[in-house]
């Protein structure tokens, strides 16, 4: 099981907003965060092209277990949740979300964890 960091914990004890604002921030600073792209010139290499979400954000949650778990006991929710209050994501609503779990087995003398990976449109 994978250790819960001080930020997981504090998401876990907010409580859900009831305004439904894409630009809502719980860390209300008085300023929205603008998302800033870095500029590359660079070609897209195959795989990213193929990978793209279309106006959807993508997010990927990885699992590194010791012991694998059966698809369908490897559930998402808690992670995306998390995601959502703390504001990294604005909701986890299908139109709006497209979420991916993987999991692999880990090294001999790995540490569990889980990987979030989160790809804005």
């Amino acid at each position: 099981m994978t250790e819960m960091t001080d930020a997981m914990r504090r998401c876990m004890h907010r409580e859900p907003t009831l305004k439904t604002n894409a630009n809502h921030n719980t860390n209300n600073t008085g300023k929205t965060p603008i998302p800033q792209r870095t500029a590359g010139n660079a070609t897209l290499v195959e795989a990213q092209v193929q990978s793209g979400t279309g106006d959807r954000i993508l997010i990927r949650i990885k699992s590194v277990r010791k012991r694998l778990l059966d698809e369908d006991n490897l559930v998402s929710k808690y992670h995306t949740d998390l995601c959502r209050y703390s504001g990294l994501i604005p909701s986890d609503a299908p139109g709006i979300c497209k979420i991916e779990t993987t999991q692999r087995k880990a090294e001999k003398g790995e540490e569990e964890r889980t990987e979030i990976t989160i790809t804005y449109p």
